[in-house]
């Protein structure tokens, strides 16, 4: 039933706000059903039924990590991304609170640009006293090197830098921020003011949630400590997701109970929505580079498409190749974006005007970060459940409304 429900709305309607949200891809699905009836017991029970769940559950790791080239022990599962990004940026501060560190004496860094579940977490330990500071970003929405230069210091805790961004797809050059990361703990390591873990000082985290449908997520590479994905952006289940912590990484838990996932997070794990994501991530992993090819040039076509329909349609964040393939945010000068979303809802197309996590009332802050009216702004993302032939009739749909 939910397999035709999804078929019918999709062949109706044309959805365009994959970054919002991916719908769950049918096999996917069919792993769901498997555990949640004939495999459907506590992993955490010792009789016949749990060892099964047991087993499945260190199965569905052990392969998620094997896509990141991380170990086992290093993937914690989660209620989705923004627990997943909550971890990561409170357990950082806790772990060092707990250790007797004043909240006053901590320095965190973050992009301007970063998901509100990040900038809400660095708002709150900034009532406690800890200080925040925010990495700008370029016209493009590219953080620069040499700002993160100028501002990491020898009490800076955390760096969070999102690896895609979820409103104008910038692609951000973690490799580069890891390395200046590093080369900064290692000059500073005698002087920093928390090597007493053995652990040197910044953390460096990264919300790869938008990125691993069309980027490779190698964390060895990447160099990251702490890395966030988020099941529903890959066509797996909601409230689902997962942490990497790098082995030896200064980071507490948030929430407490029975201790599962090694004591990081506790509560009974959610097992068919995690063998759910696991296959959600082990067909993106597969399909990866054929889907960026056709994904990209779908984006490709649409973006030239709307130029020649308005010649002063400009794209939000650049259009220098350091961007994801399916978010394509214009600018179109002179419209309500809110009532052109509204009338292109009406003829059936689904966009979005921002991150669905703003709310109603908030403009988009990513886009004034980059000196955009976000007002005349509209966000397309394009998936894998979308044609050719649904760009193509979208874009009519459009000229019609502008001609308008």
């Amino acid at each position: 039933n939910i397999i035709m429900f999804l078929s019918k709305l999709f062949s109706k309607r044309i959805y365009l706000d994959y970054a919002s949200l991916t719908p769950i891809d049918r096999r996917v699905i069919r792993v769901m059903n498997e555990y949640s009836r004939p495999i459907y017991a506590n992993p955490s029970s010792l009789y016949k039924e749990g060892v099964r769940a047991k087993d499945a559950l260190k199965n569905a790791r052990s392969k998620i990590a094997g896509f990141l080239r991380a170990q086992p022990s290093e993937i914690f599962f989660t209620s989705g991304g923004t627990e997943s990004n909550n971890l990561a940026i409170l357990g950082t501060v806790e772990n060092l609170h707990k250790a007797g560190v004043d909240y006053d004496k901590m320095h965190i860094l973050i992009s301007v640009i970063e998901h509100s579940s990040i900038r809400e977490c660095a708002n709150q330990l900034q009532e406690k006293g800890v200080e925040v500071e925010l990495l700008p970003v370029d016209k493009n929405g590219l953080v620069s090197i040499d700002e993160l230069k100028k501002k990491i210091r020898i009490n800076t805790v955390l760096v969070s830098v999102m690896t895609v961004n979820n409103e104008i797809g910038t692609i951000e050059p973690i490799k580069e921020i890891a390395k200046t990361i590093r080369h900064f703990r290692t000059a500073n390591k005698e002087s920093s003011a928390f090597n007493f873990q053995n652990f040197a000082y910044p953390v460096f985290h990264t919300d790869a949630s938008q990125a691993f449908l069309y980027e490779d997520i190698n964390v060895e590479k990447f160099g990251v400590d702490l890395l966030t994905l988020d099941s529903s952006k890959v066509y797996g289940p909601r409230s689902t997701g997962l942490l990497y912590v790098r082995k030896g990484s200064p980071i507490t838990p948030i929430i407490y109970g029975g201790g599962q996932e090694s004591g990081m997070r506790s509560g009974t794990e959610n097992l068919p929505a995690i063998c759910g994501f696991m296959r959600a991530l082990e067909i993106a992993h597969r399909e990866r580079s054929e889907e960026y090819e056709r994904i990209f040039n779908i984006k490709e076509y649409f973006k030239n498409e709307l130029r020649s329909i308005r010649n002063d349609i400009s794209i939000n964040g650049g259009d220098s190749g350091h961007n994801s393939p399916h978010i394509l945010n214009v600018h179109i000068p002179k419209i309500d974006n809110e009532f052109f979303v509204i009338e292109l809802d009406a003829k059936g197309v689904a966009c979005s005007t921002k991150s669905s996590c703003l709310g109603d009332e908030e403009q988009s802050y990513v886009l004034n970060a980059i000196g955009v009216n976000s007002k005349e702004s509209v966000r397309f993302s394009f998936g894998r459940f979308t044609s050719l032939k649904d760009a193509k009739k979208a874009l009519k749909i459009i000229s019609k409304i502008l001609k308008k």
